[in-house]
């Protein structure tokens, strides 16, 4: 008890490690508060705290709130565009379409992809002198040519407001009515200054510059430089071979229009009853492919204990059952990967039955499957084994087709790589740190 200190001593030894200058993660996961900071360690978390830090009335939200449900994503009225943003509700001119509060990136050359090489050690590290990419999220960030930084909006849906140089019904301007979160001085700061922030603190706002109709895309215009970089990515446009993108769609595309009409993508692929799923063996000279992967529904948990492990592969076999397969475990289906072995028709009086009333849609597959799953197991939390199941009768309705990660056409090796630009009046003049002369000294326009 002698050791204890005062409420008053800990509020400001709680202000110093808060405003201390030193750049720590861990500092900045604390409370903003001495006050937060004990009713976290009384509640054992931190996330009980912010949660109830986050509750507001619905009187603050309607006097301080922005609305985040103007749009929602729907398939783009662009051809080949994927997924654009759509207006929810009338958006008058000059009203806000959503609010998009920024990650700043201090420095654009981080989202570079590098070659690997062997390290001194013979440890695998990245080759500085080949850069053979750029990520993805820089299609998703605004930047400025004669800047190093970009700005990452993490609102929801913006993401998906396409670009339309010349029909755009939308453009931004910095938020003038949230400084609880916006900090306008941040805009007459450096980009160094921004570098050592380790919060995010601004945002931008869609705004409509027309009356926006319920069901209408939205668009920005992306800048003159994106357009340009567009339209030459275009022009020198070259599929890739199989060889050098063996996931990738290309290939399995220009199969199929050459002769080969079988469904290519997992969504098509999901949605024909028609086409029977190809087995095993038929996929040994029919393959689907490389960036599918097929999972089923299937409940692998069991009673079974292991005090240690089997000499040999435990096998399971039973028939489907859809209450316990396709049942919900917490927020998730137990699904698993797996492989079709047998494929064979419906008896009439088949009780495993796609179409069955409960069923959201009336599926009219004729075929049942039998499949097999592996499932790894512990014993000890440290050594593991396979489990090996075979289920019968399985419906078409419980087997799915995937996309396994990073395979779609936006990873190709060449895929477009652009940040949009914020427009000249509103990028702050103290961000421009990147002049004419380091531009050209440093080949910008190939590097970017």
């Amino acid at each position: 008890d002698k050791m204890m200190i005062g409420d008053e001593v800990q509020k400001d030894l709680w202000d110093i490690i808060k405003t201390h200058s030193y750049v720590s993660r861990e500092r900045q996961a604390l409370p903003e508060t001495h006050k937060d900071g004990i009713r976290a360690i009384k509640a054992g978390d931190i996330m009980t705290v912010e949660v109830e830090n986050s509750i507001r009335s619905l009187e603050y939200l309607e006097e301080h709130g922005k609305c985040v449900d103007n749009i929602v994503p729907q398939q783009s009225t662009i051809p080949h565009a994927g997924r654009g943003a759509f207006a929810t509700r009338v958006i008058p001119k000059g009203g806000l379409v959503a609010p998009a509060p920024l990650v700043h990136i201090a420095d654009k050359s981080k989202t570079k992809m590098y070659a690997e090489t062997k390290g001194p050690t013979g440890n695998i590290i990245r080759d500085e002198e080949k850069v053979v990419h750029k990520q993805i999220i820089l299609n998703y960030c605004f930047g400025h040519p004669n800047s190093t930084l970009l700005l990452f909006p993490y609102s929801s849906n913006v993401v998906y407001i396409n670009h339309h140089s010349t029909e755009y019904n939308a453009k931004l301007r910095w938020t003038n009515d949230f400084d609880f979160y916006h900090h306008k001085d941040w805009l007459e700061k450096s980009v160094d200054f921004l570098e050592d922030q380790w919060t995010a603190g601004l945002m931008l706002e869609y705004v409509a510059t027309r009356d926006i109709q319920p069901g209408e895309e939205v668009f920005i215009d992306y800048g003159e430089e994106w357009q340009k970089a567009w339209d030459e990515h275009v022009k020198k446009w070259e599929p890739t071979s199989k060889e050098s993108d063996y996931n990738n769609l290309t290939w399995w595309t220009e199969k199929r229009e050459t002769g080969n009409g079988d469904p290519i993508t997992a969504y098509e692929l999901n949605n024909d009853q028609d086409i029977p799923i190809r087995t095993w063996a038929e996929q040994q000279t029919n393959p689907y492919p490389h960036s599918l992967r097929m999972r089923c529904y299937a409940n692998t948990n069991h009673d079974a204990a292991y005090l240690f492990t089997p000499k040999t592969t435990p096998v399971y076999r039973r028939p489907f059952d859809e209450d316990v397969d396709m049942a919900m475990d917490g927020e998730e289906y137990h699904m698993a990967d797996c492989q079709v072995r047998e494929r064979y028709e419906r008896g009439e009086d088949d009780s495993s039955d796609d179409s069955s009333d409960d069923n959201e849609y009336q599926i009219t597959h004729k075929y049942l499957y039998v499949v097999e799953i592996d499932v790894e197991r512990t014993v000890d939390d440290v050594t593991s084994f396979h489990e090996h199941y075979i289920m019968t009768d399985v419906p078409w309705s419980a087997i799915k087709f995937m996309e396994k990660p990073y395979t779609s056409d936006i990873f190709l090796k060449n895929a477009f790589r652009h940040e949009m630009k914020l427009p000249d009046e509103i990028f702050p003049k103290s961000w421009m740190n990147f002049s004419e002369e380091q531009k050209q000294k440093a080949k910008w326009y190939e590097l970017w």
